[in-house]
């Protein structure tokens, strides 16, 4: 079983405009949290009016879905401050969104199935995005978003 954390390279603060991406080049294994840039990812994960992730996780489950990665995070807060909006990345390519809307710091789960389940990219934005993927015409993943937690 591997445990630990896995570090994320790349991008770092609010985006405004398109998406972040910060990627891990052995991937966050199941039970490993995630790092970016070497730190919580509370310094860079971040959104318009305080919108946060404070910790991301990937867990085995059991059920339906065999994978999940779960967010404690808490979206923008105020009357119009929209959403915080994150993906994440499978080592097959597949991606799981998940937007935050809650100003309440709460956990948040997307459930998912996957031969190579480790996550190897994160992408986050002030604004909702489709990552571009080399490949267009590839079916889109079944997974489930549980959030908040409850």
């Amino acid at each position: 079983m591997t445990t630990g954390t896995a570090n994320f390279n790349g991008d770092c603060g609010e985006c405004k405009n398109g998406y972040y991406t910060a990627t891990s080049s052995g991937g966050m294994q199941p039970n490993q949290s995630a790092t970016v840039n070497g730190n919580s990812p509370q310094n860079c994960v971040v959104a318009n009016d305080g919108g946060t992730v404070f910790a991301i996780e990937l867990q085995s489950i059991a059920g339906i879905y065999s994978y999940q990665v779960r967010v404690d995070a808490q979206g923008p807060k105020g009357a119009f401050s929209g959403s915080m909006y994150l993906a994440f990345e499978d080592q097959t390519g597949d991606v799981y969104y998940l937007s935050i809307f809650s100003s309440t710091r709460e956990w948040h789960e997307v459930s998912y199935n996957s031969s190579a389940p480790a996550i190897v990219k994160i992408y986050w934005s002030d604004k909702s995005f489709t990552v571009a993927s080399g490949d267009a015409a590839k079916a889109k993943p079944a997974y489930k978003v549980l959030s908040p937690v409850g």
